[in-house]
C-alpha cells in the first residue's frame, strides 16, 4: 500500500451522443477525445484525520470518499486538489475526479490494478456517458456503443492515437454554467426519440469520415466530419438548450466561426464550452487572437489544448520505512 498517491488526469470533450429513445436499441453512445487540460491533479495521503483542502470540490469530494470508503476501507486521509478544471462546462470534470479518487483509495490500500468499469462503478459515473471513463485510463480518441440497460456501462468500440501536432481552441463563456445533474435528466424524459436516420448518419460520420482521417492525419477532412456530426447532436437537443450551441454568447461567437469559413467547431456535452479543431499550435494561437478581439468573445475564457494519448498519471509513494 501507498502513503501518497497523486493524480494527473486530462479533461473529456464530448463531440455528441449517437441515440436517445428507441425501443430496443442502444442508448447513448458517441464519440469524444482526451484532451491534456484542463484537469485534475490531486494528491491523497494517509493523516491523523480527515483533511480536505478541495476548494469547491470539497463536498464533492466529501460525498465521493463515503462512497468509496463503503467498498475501500481506509483510514483518515488528507485530500488536496492542487488543480482543476471548471465544473459544468463541458469537461467531463464529475467523471474524472471521482475516478481519480477511485484509484487513489485503491492504491492506497493495496489493491491490484482496476478496470476502467470498477473504478467507474465504485465512484457512480458512466451511467450515461462512459467516455471520460475509458478516456481516463486510456486517452485518445473514443468511441462508445451505448447501453441496452440503464446502468449499464457503455462499451468502447473503437481508441485511436490522435495526431500529436492537432490542437483544439477551447471557448467558454465565464459566467455560464452546462446543464448537469437532475435537470439533465428531466431533461433526457422530455426529448423525443432521437430519428434513426440521424443516429445512422453520425454512425457513418464517425466510421467513414472521422476514424479514417484521424488514422491518415487529415485535419481539415476530420474537422469538417466532427464539425457535421455535433451539428446533428445539437439540433436535436435544440428544444432543451434554446439552439444547437446551448449559450447564447456562444451563438454569437458561431457567426463569426462561419464567417471565416471555418466548420471544425463544436460544442462539448452540455456545453458551454466550444472547440474549433486546428491543425497545429500557430493555427490556434491565431484563432485565438483573431476570435479574442471579437464583441462575440467579450469576456470568454480561451484555452489551447493538446490531445491526450494515454491514461491518467499516477505516481504513489512508498510507506514510511519502507
Amino acid at each position: 500500500s501507498a502513503r501518497e498517491v497523486q493524480v494527473q488526469t486530462g479533461a473529456r470533450l464530448h463531440f455528441g451522443l449517437l441515440a436517445h429513445g428507441q425501443p430496443e436499441a442502444r442508448a447513448f453512445g458517441g464519440l469524444g477525445v482526451m484532451l491534456e487540460h484542463p484537469g485534475f491533479q490531486l494528491a491523497v495521503a494517509r493523516a491523523d484525520r480527515d483533511c480536505l483542502d478541495c476548494g469547491v470540490w470539497a463536498s464533492r469530494v466529501q460525498g465521493l470518499l463515503g462512497r468509496l470508503r463503503a467498498v475501500t476501507p481506509v483510514g483518515p486521509l488528507n485530500v488536496r486538489i492542487k488543480a482543476s478544471p471548471p465544473a459544468h462546462a463541458g469537461y467531463g470534470s464529475g467523471t474524472q475526479l471521482g475516478m481519480a479518487l477511485a484509484l487513489a483509495l485503491a492504491r492506497i490500500a493495496g489493491e491490484p490494478a482496476l478496470e476502467a468499469e470498477e473504478l467507474a462503478r465504485r465512484s457512480g459515473r458512466g451511467l450515461r456517458s462512459a467516455l471520460g471513463l475509458h478516456g481516463f485510463l486510456q486517452g485518445g480518441l473514443l468511441v462508445e456503443a451505448g447501453h441496452y440497460r440503464p446502468g449499464e456501462i457503455s462499451p468502447l468500440v473503437a481508441q485511436l492515437e490522435f495526431p500529436a501536432a492537432w490542437r483544439f481552441l477551447l471557448i467558454r463563456p465565464r459566467n455560464s454554467p452546462g446543464v448537469s445533474g437532475a435537470v439533465e435528466v428531466a431533461g433526457f424524459a422530455r426529448l423525443p426519440p432521437m430519428p434513426v436516420a440521424t443516429t445512422e448518419r453520425m454512425c457513418r460520420l464517425i466510421l467513414m469520415e472521422i476514424l479514417p482521417a484521424v488514422v491518415e492525419g487529415n485535419c481539415s477532412a476530420a474537422g469538417r466530419a466532427i464539425g457535421e456530426y455535433g451539428r446533428l447532436a445539437g439540433e436535436y437537443f435544440a428544444p432543451l438548450q434554446g439552439g444547437v450551441l446551448a449559450d447564447p454568447q456562444m451563438r454569437r461567437l458561431e457567426t463569426e466561426l462561419r464567417a471565416r469559413g471555418i466548420e471544425a467547431y463544436g460544442q462539448s456535452s452540455w456545453g458551454p464550452t466550444v472547440f474549433v479543431l486546428c491543425a497545429d499550435e500557430a493555427m490556434a494561437r491565431s484563432l485565438q487572437q483573431e476570435l479574442s478581439a471579437c464583441h462575440a468573445a467579450a469576456d470568454c475564457e480561451f484555452l489551447i489544448a493538446a490531445p491526450l494519448n494515454r491514461g491518467a498519471r499516477c505516481l504513489e509513494s512508498p510507506p514510511a520505512g519502507a
